[in-house]
């Protein structure tokens, strides 16, 4: 939020403000998949918004020869805007139940998927003593890149505040393979 208004006083009026590559990777949809904000992500962009709605309060009481003259309130409103647009957009909504229930069901297929492969805990958690422990992570965490944003995005759906992680599918694993 400082750094929004930072930009807004030292750019003269009507210049657009182009985001960071790092907000913008944030905020776009990747590969055409609509991306399902977090609760938390969510609960962020109110803030901001919040904020930016009363840096523009003060800016529009302010009087003549204040620094508040110099803000660009125009970049503001559209910087709300676009967190509206954004909210609009990603913010996890109501789902009907068919739409529910073939989420559940395309989330026991990915579960099936991602058990295929998928090192053990006692291997993440002792690389040392389970060689090719780390290649193997690596190899399953490629094969499975885009289906892990899509069960992201179906926790997020499902279970907005209590999503599940793909660590909770990990089996225990046995040390004595290992011994």
């Amino acid at each position: 939020m400082v750094a929004f208004i930072r930009k807004a006083l030292f750019h003269p009026p009507g210049t657009q403000f182009v985001s960071t590559p790092k907000e913008e990777e944030e905020m776009v949809r990747s590969k055409g998949v609509k991306k399902v904000l977090s609760i938390t992500e969510v609960q962020n962009i109110k803030d901001e918004q919040r904020d930016l709605q009363i840096a523009l309060n003060e800016a529009e009481g302010a009087g003549t020869g204040t620094p508040a003259e110099e803000i660009d309130k125009s970049a503001i409103k559209n910087e709300i805007r676009r967190f509206d647009r954004i909210l609009e957009e990603a913010a996890p909504g109501r789902v009907s139940s068919a739409r529910k229930d073939s989420l559940a069901t395309r989330e026991k297929e990915m579960i099936e998927q991602f058990r295929e492969g998928l090192p053990t805990r006692y291997e993440m958690d002792h690389p040392a003593k389970c060689p090719g422990a780390v290649r193997k992570h690596q190899k399953w965490s490629d094969k499975n890149k885009p289906l892990m944003n899509e069960w992201r995005n179906i926790q997020r759906t499902l279970r907005p505040g209590e999503e599940r992680s793909i660590e909770q599918l990990r089996k225990d694993g046995s040390r004595s393979k290992y011994i």
